[in-house]
């Protein structure tokens, strides 16, 4: 199968890479733009606009942790560590089972 125009613009431009790598010569200058910096207010869609829920750190600070986790500590890098019960798992509040 023969190769297409752009499978060889592509090898040739990997093949000029690794040889100014061994040469150890700076990769060319990308060309630039005078184009300013985009905003990204100007661009945002009309009916974009703040946020108005909740973030998870915000709930969990407000309403505190949710029935069914624990936390036990930190491990590790100082990640916290936690446990859940089958109420987590269910969102009910579950009958204990006899062992």
């Amino acid at each position: 199968m023969a190769e297409t125009d752009g499978e060889k613009q592509s090898k040739q431009a990997r093949a000029d890479s690794v040889e100014r790598m061994l040469k150890d010569e700076p990769p060319p200058k990308e060309p630039t733009t005078n184009d300013p910096a985009p905003n990204p207010a100007e661009d945002a869609a009309d009916d974009v606009g703040e946020s108005v829920t909740r973030r998870g750190e915000d709930i969990v600070k407000d309403d505190g942790k949710e029935p069914g986790r624990k936390d036990t500590g930190t491990e590790g890098a100082g990640r916290p560590t936690g446990t859940s019960t089958p109420r987590d798992q269910t969102g009910v509040n579950p009958q204990e089972s006899e062992k």
